[in-house]
């Protein structure tokens, strides 16, 4: 191509793709979002409970989600789950919690998924322990997509979620950089910064989407770096102070109740959108100061990395990279407090088959046990095939070809989750899911 045909080269590939039918794929995953339902089986053991004991309590209360039927088989969907669970936990006769939401007063505890190279599933690991806790735990997240490319935007949104609208706030407007001639930060107040947040078809989750203006907000940060005192590597985490101490959590399980022992549905929808326990910021898949603000404002730090060699490279750049940037800071604010939780290197994309991946994960973990993951996920068919359609394990539903390999994953999903939660949220009980793959594998 010659010299100077660029823009009519920009000009004819968007009139191409303009009509292209890109969308077909993405609108179906959209209005099929969260269609799998779990069994009554399935609840009972995402409840931690006994099955005889949840058809008793199904029972009992008068507000039991019905589910659907099929033949005498019941199943039910996450929505359905997360009533189930807070109808259990609120029974003043619960022999112990079931929902572990955060109480008043608690700070908002924040992990971000980080990595320097695409393609080592940060986005979709960071979509599977978001939905995890929020199965398993109950807990209401706030997802925070800070990729321009809204990867894990997709794996949350459904056709109500105005996603890539050109007005559709990001994490650009959340930090008040989302203008990049503005000489200072743009204000807002907690209601405004409340508002940024969408909601999605999972109970209790909330989404600040992906999009292009991230991009904006990296020159933003640029400009105020140069022209203001305004520490643009805290941005993040003050907007997140800032939003938590207006939004903060209000109810308490024991609230969900009228004073006849009846459950109060009205308080409990209240509980499920006034507040996240947990916020996951999912990173673009480099190091520039949005991405930077995303490893400030965290208490946890997963590095999501494949064991191959030229992989490796970039994980030993990334982590000099925010060595470097980490020192920087530390000459401006001694006495800055980052990252005070637990941090992991989480191996990806395992080919077990292929002892060089194992070895090397076992090399890693002798040299650094606190800082390598005894947990791994396997390279899988079943979620290659969901991902094709932007379903995470906890919501795709497989031909009946790929069901075994489809339960496989979910089992390996759920040993890398609860190894996380472990090491990130320790007050939270162990599902020993992680023991498991432990015990098998490294005997």
């Amino acid at each position: 191509m010659a010299y100077g045909q660029f823009e009519q080269f920009i000009r004819n590939m968007t009139r191409v793709m303009g009509a292209v039918n890109t969308r077909l794929q993405r609108d179906l995953t959209l209005r099929t979002r969260v269609s799998r339902r779990f069994s009554m089986t399935e609840v009972s053991e995402l409840l931690n409970v006994d099955v005889t004991y949840l058809a008793r309590v199904s029972s009992d209360e008068p507000v039991f989600p019905e589910g659907q039927r099929t033949g005498r088989e019941r199943t039910f969907s996450p929505s359905e789950i997360m009533l189930i669970r807070a109808l259990i936990g609120s029974n003043p006769g619960a022999k112990r919690q079931h929902s572990f939401w955060r109480k008043p007063g608690d700070p908002v505890r924040v992990v971000t998924f980080g990595a320097q190279k695409g393609g080592t599933g940060k986005s979709l690991s960071a979509a599977h322990f978001a939905q995890y806790v929020n199965l398993f735990y109950g807990l209401r997240v706030g997802v925070i997509d800070a990729d321009p490319q809204a990867t894990v935007s997709l794996y949350f949104a459904d056709e109500t979620l105005p996603l890539f609208k050109p007005d559709t706030p990001t994490l650009a407007d959340f930090m008040g950089v989302d203008d990049p001639g503005a000489q200072e930060l743009v204000p807002r107040t907690a209601r405004e910064l409340d508002a940024i947040w969408q909601r999605t078809p999972w109970p209790g989750i909330k989404l600040i989407p992906g999009g292009a203006n991230i991009q904006n907000g990296d020159i933003s940060l640029f400009f105020l770096s140069r022209t203001s005192q305004v520490p643009v590597y805290r941005i993040l985490r003050k907007a997140i102070e800032e939003w938590d101490a207006g939004n903060g959590p209000r109810t308490t399980v024991d609230m969900l109740r009228n004073a006849s022992g009846a459950f109060n549905m009205e308080a409990y929808a209240r509980a499920l959108d006034e507040t996240v326990d947990l916020i996951v910021i999912d990173q673009q898949p480099s190091l520039t100061l949005m991405q930077l603000n995303g490893l400030i404002a965290a208490d946890s730090v997963v590095i999501p990395q494949t064991m191959k060699g030229f992989d490796l490279a970039t994980l030993a750049t990334y982590v000099s990279n925010i060595g470097e940037y980490l020192e920087f800071i530390m000459g401006f604010e001694a006495d800055i407090e980052i990252g005070r939780g637990e941090h992991v290197v989480l191996p990806t994309i395992v080919q077990e088959q292929n002892t060089q991946d194992t070895d090397q994960i076992v090399d890693l973990y002798r040299r650094a046990p606190r800082e390598i993951l005894q947990v791994w996920y396997n390279r899988s068919d079943a979620i290659a095939n969901a991902a094709e359609e932007y379903k995470s394990i906890y919501e795709y539903l497989p031909p009946k070809t790929r069901r075994a390999s489809a339960r496989a994953f979910m089992a390996n999903a759920n040993a890398v989750n609860d190894a996380l939660v472990q090491r990130i949220c320790p007050d939270l009980p162990p599902r020993e899911f992680a023991k498991a793959f432990i015990e098998e594998r490294w005997g």
